[in-house]
């Protein structure tokens, strides 16, 4: 479902890097106040520098919900302490994935674990400025995920994947600002050339375990092509409608006003024809 983009291996240098010093579970566990609420922070094994780290980075992290109108219900940050927890949490294998989004909780593989980059091994102020940035990216991105399942409703993790891939992910990756990390349209222009037979928003779920790059770079740029046609109201009256309608394809034609196969076919037509590039200009 909720798939953010994270690291896996286990890095103790980082550790040495934060200062950290464990300890049990906090008898309260701290509760953040952030634009969409209050949102509660909870640890398996609390941890002072995480919870600091934390504090600092959720608030940020919420302030991007805001052009979707924000969280409707309170939702828990759960701090796991590895990421053999995180699966067991979920209940499934997570590569790749640091964090996992359910309707009223982030389950959250404790940061203070993530390996460092090389380069900043010997430079606590820059490690600690690059793990800031990629916690509150990586929360906008999970915090984006419970809102959506807020706004439609249903179970509370959406294990049927009533959203498709790369509405759920393009929408979390836009609003998390993570278009960076992700092929640029020309590269999935050359990518469809060479794969005609696949869609890369129908099969996105598929690409994501067979080609994940691939996979989150359509559903951003998809996303993207929807906002920058449609807007973001639209977006909203589409999780609206999915709510009311009980389903994603009646709750987009509702919304957009054409199916989402048309979409479809009107996004590949953008990438192969490349109209992501700037017109030229007349010559004089």
């Amino acid at each position: 479902m909720s798939r953010a983009r994270g690291v896996l291996a286990v890095a103790a240098a980082l550790a040495v890097l934060s200062g950290s010093c464990a300890a049990m579970r906090s008898p309260e566990p701290g509760t953040v106040v952030s634009e969409p609420g209050p949102i509660r922070l909870d640890f398996v094994e609390w941890n002072a520098s995480t919870e600091d780290l934390l504090k600092g980075a959720v608030p940020e992290a919420a302030r991007a919900l805001g052009r979707w109108g924000g969280l409707h219900e309170p939702v828990k940050i759960t701090v796991v302490n590895s990421h053999w927890e995180l699966e067991q949490a979920v209940d499934r294998p997570l590569p790749g994935i640091s964090a996992w989004a359910r309707r009223n909780q982030v389950l959250l593989w404790d940061p203070r674990w993530w390996p460092a980059p090389p380069s900043v091994e010997h430079d606590p102020i820059l490690a600690a400025q690059i793990r800031r940035a990629q916690v509150t990216r990586l929360l906008a991105h999970e915090l984006t995920h419970c809102l959506m399942f807020q706004r439609v409703g249903g179970p509370p993790s959406d294990p049927q994947d009533r959203i498709p891939f790369w509405f759920r992910e393009g929408m979390a990756t836009l609003t998390a600002g993570e278009g960076a990390q992700w092929p640029p349209p020309e590269s999935l222009s050359q990518w469809l050339a060479a794969h005609p037979g696949v869609d890369p928003l129908a099969d996105a779920g598929t690409l994501s375990r067979t080609d994940p790059t691939v996979a989150y770079g359509a559903a951003y740029h998809g996303f993207d092509f929807l906002v920058r046609r449609y807007g973001d109201g639209t977006v909203l009256q589409i999780l609206d409608r999915m709510r009311a309608r009980g389903g994603f394809p009646q709750g987009f034609q509702d919304a957009v006003g054409v199916s989402v196969a048309s979409f479809g076919t009107d996004f590949r037509r953008y990438l192969s024809w490349r109209g992501f590039q700037p017109a030229r200009r007349p010559r004089p």
